[in-house]
């Protein structure tokens, strides 16, 4: 099986470099059952992290690009690399035989199977996580969204530091009533540190990046795909246009 986790942004160009993507692959092939080959990709263009809507959206024309790479390529899933699930609609009309999965929407909704109520602990600017909160139809589950006063490319720069930040955000959560935390930073779930923040706030901290590929392995095992009902394929590609053809319109 193969899972492809793509970030929506040219990482490599940025302080972290190209190590932080072998760092990050190295994680996941040690989180992935034996016969999955879990790898780790970026686009070549797009924001260097994404913190806001607007660069939601920018990122999202590269997403496309990359699941027809995959679709290409065989890939059996492909993970969006945002918690927000920037343009995972978009993909899952997109794609035909390439399983599209939001770390976002998966992590969330694990959540409610091991608490009632759960609190977000996340990055400036949490406008898009709620709205991803809201087209999920999870708010009344969310107790609030406690933020660490870091940017994602500066999450990994003193990993103590961050967990300390972390700790007494989940507090926070605790204390209004989460009984569940979940990492809303893709760059706090490679931190790897989710084990060690649930046992200092004696909750469970759902990991996105372990649930995004656990849930992938699952569906693709199942033979699941998304329902072509809530996503249907766009008229012009189901009139039989290439889709690269549309890419250049």
């Amino acid at each position: 099986m193969q899972i492809r986790y793509v970030i929506p942004g040219p990482m490599s160009s940025t302080k972290l470099g190209r190590q932080e993507l072998e760092r990050r692959e190295a994680l996941l092939r040690a989180w992935a059952a034996p016969d999955v080959e879990a790898s780790v990709h970026e686009v070549a263009s797009g924001p260097a992290s994404i913190e806001s809507a607007y660069e939601e959206y920018l990122a999202v024309p590269a997403l496309v690009q990359a699941l027809v790479e995959a679709e290409r390529e065989d890939v059996d899933a492909l993970i969006v690399g945002c918690f927000d699930d920037p343009g995972v609609d978009a993909l899952r009309e997109l794609a035909k035989g390439t399983l599209v999965v939001g770390p976002g929407a998966a992590a969330m909704h694990l959540a409610g199977l091991l608490g009632g109520s759960f609190g977000i602990v996340t990055v400036p600017n949490p406008t898009a996580t709620r709205r991803l909160v809201l087209t999920e139809r999870l708010d009344a589950r969310l107790v609030a969204i406690a933020l660490v006063r870091l940017s994602v490319l500066e999450v990994g720069d003193n990993v103590d530091a961050t967990l300390e930040a972390m700790t007494s955000a989940g507090e926070e959560l605790v204390v209004k009533g989460a009984e569940t935390i979940v990492l809303g930073c893709m760059s706090m779930a490679f931190l790897d540190v989710d084990a060690e923040l649930g046992r200092r706030l004696g909750v469970p901290v759902v990991n996105p990046a372990k649930v995004a590929l656990g849930v992938a392995e699952t569906l693709v095992r199942a033979g699941l795909f998304p329902s072509r009902v809530a996503f249907p394929p766009p008229p012009k590609l189901a009139n039989g246009q290439p889709i690269e053809e549309l890419l250049l319109r």
